[in-house]
């Protein structure tokens, strides 16, 4: 459901979420990478990594050409962008999500 998200709040405290609408799968998730200007490498940088893909198999069951994703800042601006992004994926191919194959029609990519 693209119209209830959690706070940033449940992201800030490293909870990942998932959902479907139709037949996109979507998860945003709370991740950390090194910070380049940090030489002893122990300092991260925070960000919300969200990604979308066909159904009706779960991310791990699809193949990587098919997940889109995208970054963005972790904060409450970059999770409303997220979501804005999520949207914008969904309305720009719906025909796309609402034609996805049964779990019983069809095998997992990987």
């Amino acid at each position: 459901m693209l119209n209830a998200f959690p706070i940033y709040h449940w992201f800030r405290n490293g909870n990942p979420y998932s959902g479907a609408e139709g037949g996109m799968r979507y998860v945003i998730t709370p991740c950390k990478r090194p910070d380049p200007a940090d030489e002893t490498g122990k300092k991260k940088l925070s960000f919300l990594c969200a990604q979308v893909w066909p159904g009706p198999w779960s991310i791990e069951h699809t193949a990587e050409e098919k997940i889109e994703t995208q970054e963005f800042s972790a904060d409450q601006q970059g999770l409303d962008a997220a979501v804005a992004w999520l949207k914008e994926r969904y309305d720009a191919e719906r025909s796309r999500w609402d034609n996805i194959p049964s779990i019983l029609d069809c095998e997992p990519d990987r």
